[in-house]
């Protein structure tokens, strides 16, 4: 798994980041999606057999269970986690605010035509 560290832009307003900066051609995003954690609360416990998953924190803090690791997440320091297809994994909101969201995939195997998520 890889943790990048995103550069944010960042003036009285707030922030922008862009979570796609890394990839050369953002024709291969699929399945981007959002979505939110109650504290406390748990999502996910499943694996893509066949693409990755890479997820970024707008608000909250999440730990995020893989194999016999944790990797702990906070919107504060905006960084993207990448999981590997075939890796079950779990997101937790560790925080006492709804954590947010964003993830999508960035590989994909062109040949796989079975269930896209593996509870």
């Amino acid at each position: 798994m890889t943790n990048r560290i995103l550069d944010d832009h960042r003036d009285e307003r707030g922030f922008v980041v862009n979570p796609f900066e890394h990839l050369s051609n953002t024709g291969e995003i699929s399945n981007c999606h959002a979505f939110s954690i109650e504290p406390g609360c748990t999502r996910g416990n499943h694996m893509h057999p066949a693409r990755n998953e890479q997820i970024l924190v707008l608000a909250g803090n999440i730990s995020v269970m893989h194999s016999s690791e944790t990797t702990t997440l906070a919107a504060a320091t905006h960084s993207i986690l990448t999981i590997p297809e075939k890796i079950k994994h779990t997101f937790k909101n560790t925080g006492s605010k709804t954590a947010v969201v964003i993830c999508w995939s960035s590989t994909r195997e062109d040949n796989y035509d079975g269930d896209d998520t593996v509870w």
